[in-house]
């Protein structure tokens, strides 16, 4: 029995670090994929059980291991083109409103951009529709608390079973193909990864950005917040949305309830008042 109270209270003790840390909730049931994701780091100092690496933890870890923690557990999942309806958002209806016919220039921040996917395949919109070469100039801002996600991201390399749902005149124009010890993988060219800036930002965090955005992705990272963390970040964002800019949730997020200042165009788009 002591064994069993020692083992949840572990349990807990990671549960309440991880969401100090990130305000992500890791709710019961999750003990499997805590073990299994920070297996790696226990082996990385030699210690034999969860209990160990625990009390490691709670007596002489230091930051940099508390990182390791965060980015063990903090979710990455993601994928090129999810949630396509955002992207043609984007370009067909929320940039032709707030630019005009006369502004040339506009910034949009994938605010929990995991492995780099999201922003990536803004650019691919973004290089489709606004050309360089025709005048337009725009940035990305990538951000997201795990600094593993964000190593990965600014490489812009991927397997080919990532590839899925890219068209494939995109993959021939916007990828360039390995060879060798890199077949079977993917690198984003260098001309669009030159336009996305990736930066490690703690969103509930102290944190601020030297510019507006016209467009704000943060998708399928509030679930993991409760409601009074999801306003508090929502309220930071619309912070840095040009007047009757975008905020884009994820498809399974809502915003109602939330005293925010934006109101609800449709399920999952937000607009600035």
């Amino acid at each position: 029995m002591p064994q069993l109270i020692d083992e949840a209270a572990d349990f807990d003790f990671i549960i309440a670090l991880v969401y100090d840390r990130s305000r992500i909730r890791l709710h019961d049931g999750k003990q499997a994929l805590i073990r299994a994701r920070l297996g790696k780091r226990m082996r990385c100092h030699g210690f034999e059980s969860f209990h160990e690496y625990c009390e490691f933890l709670r007596s002489r870890a230091d930051e940099e291991e508390i990182t390791h923690v965060v980015d063990a557990l903090a979710t990455n999942f993601t994928g090129f083109l999810r949630e396509r309806d955002h992207f043609d958002f984007l370009v067909g209806e929320a940039l032709p409103k707030l630019l005009g016919s006369s502004r040339r220039r506009m910034n949009v921040w994938s605010a929990a951009c995991a492995t780099g996917e999201e922003p990536y395949t803004v650019a691919f919109f973004l290089a489709e529709h606004y050309p360089i070469t025709e005048g337009w100039d725009w940035q990305i801002l990538a951000t997201d608390i795990s600094t593993k996600a964000l190593g990965k991201a600014t490489a812009g390399v991927y397997p080919d079973d990532r590839m899925t749902g890219v068209p494939p005149d995109w993959v021939r124009r916007h990828f360039q193909r390995g060879h060798g010890d890199w077949t079977g993988h993917y690198r984003v060219k260098a001309a669009l990864r030159e336009r996305v800036r990736f930066e490690q930002i703690n969103l509930l965090g102290a944190y601020e950005v030297d510019r507006e955005f016209e467009v704000i992705f943060c998708r399928n990272v509030m679930i993991y917040f409760d409601r009074s963390t999801q306003e508090q970040l929502v309220r930071h964002l619309s912070r840095y949305l040009v007047p009757k800019g975008y905020l884009l949730t994820g498809h399974s997020e809502s915003l109602s309830g939330l005293s925010v200042g934006l109101r609800c165009l449709r399920p999952s788009v937000y607009q600035k008042s």
